[in-house]
């Protein structure tokens, strides 16, 4: 199988929307993607797509096929569940899946601790893959490891799209499977959350509060400080996970946060900007009829269920849904972090 080696020195911080260039990942993932097409279980097609009316810019898309034929999610009881080898795993999926390898520059990855991108067969946009950190070492769909974190950013940082985005859902969060993986697609509409001005709350941490769903927010703007900020999200997922706290996490191209404050109305994308949302957990707890609000739906991004959701939807029915799943564990939080980030 492939390999593509990973160099900080090939990261790329500013990109725009009105001039978009391909990187050599980009290219390579996007080449792969369309070759693995025969093992999805259906052909991508967004029957409908609009911008729901209102001041957040929510896009709405009408993916049926996701919503009848999607893997049936494993039974989750709590954020820090172990692996289990008798459940569904990413090493049971046809390898044939796997696009490639990513590689370190800084050494080989033994073959047990192989960083694997594999098609999501079930794909919700274009070039929607899953990120599979140590694919071998059978981790849990905990957000434990540093090195993991950083290949997620990593990712994004790779590509000269500003298209794409990447994202984590945790156990009780929507994850479906409790095998670590990041899901990562294009997504070729500019979001209000990549230029959405946020507050300053302890060191690197932003908070979030203009919005239906209030987070907390972390900027990379360069390669020296990438490793800082993922130390500090990893904190803040520490504390998560000890308080047994559902979260997702989401990765976009940005406005850095300084520039955001003088003006939005730009195309430039200068940072990535990495959103943590806390949520209240679906353990048990039944499906909404319109949609999963995981980590791209609080990001503004709905992939709706059925016909009649889509022509339903309104802003204040999603603002709603991801208010009543978000407030309450970041009021509860928030004075927590401040304080973790202030030690």
């Amino acid at each position: 199988m492939e390999e593509f080696v990973v160099c900080e020195d090939d990261y790329i911080f500013n990109v725009d929307w009105n001039c978009q260039e391909k990187s050599e990942f980009s290219l390579k993932l996007e080449n792969a993607w369309l070759l693995k097409k025969k093992y999805f279980r259906y052909e991508l097609n967004i029957i409908k797509s609009r911008i729901l009316e209102g001041e957040y810019g929510f896009l709405a898309q009408l993916n049926t096929d996701r919503a009848v034929n999607k893997r049936t999610p494993e039974i989750i009881t709590s954020v820090n569940q172990p692996f289990s080898i008798d459940s569904f795993n990413f090493t049971r999926a046809n390898q044939d899946e796997i696009m490639f390898f990513l590689t370190k520059s800084d050494g080989f990855n033994h073959n047990e601790n192989r960083n694997a991108i594999m098609i999501n067969v079930s794909p919700l946009e274009r070039y929607h893959c899953l990120l599979l950190p140590s694919l071998y070492e059978c981790l849990p769909q905990v957000l434990l490891n540093q090195e993991a974190l950083n290949l997620g950013i990593s990712s994004v940082l790779l590509n000269g799209s500003v298209e794409q985005r990447a994202g984590f859902n945790s156990l009780g969060g929507y994850a479906s499977v409790n095998h670590l993986h990041f899901h990562t697609y294009y997504l070729n509409n500019p979001m209000k959350l990549e230029t959405i001005e946020v507050e300053h709350l302890m060191g690197r941490c932003y908070i979030l509060e203009n919005y239906p769903a209030k987070a907390f927010v972390f900027q990379v703007k360069s390669k020296e400080e990438l490793s800082l900020t993922v130390n500090d999200i990893h904190l803040l997922v520490n504390l998560f996970i000890e308080k047994n706290v559902a979260h997702n996490l989401f990765i976009s191209r940005g406005l850095s946060f300084e520039r955001s404050k003088c003006s939005t109305e730009t195309s430039k994308r200068d940072c990535v900007r990495i959103y943590l949302w806390a949520r209240t957990p679906t353990f048990g707890s039944k499906a909404l009829d319109e949609f999963n609000p995981a980590l791209c739906e609080l990001f503004g991004h709905l992939v709706i269920k059925t016909s009649e959701a889509y022509d339903e939807l309104t802003e204040a029915r999603v603002a709603e849904i991801l208010f009543s799943i978000t407030h309450e564990p970041y009021s509860s939080l928030k004075e927590s972090v401040k304080e973790l980030y202030n030690k």
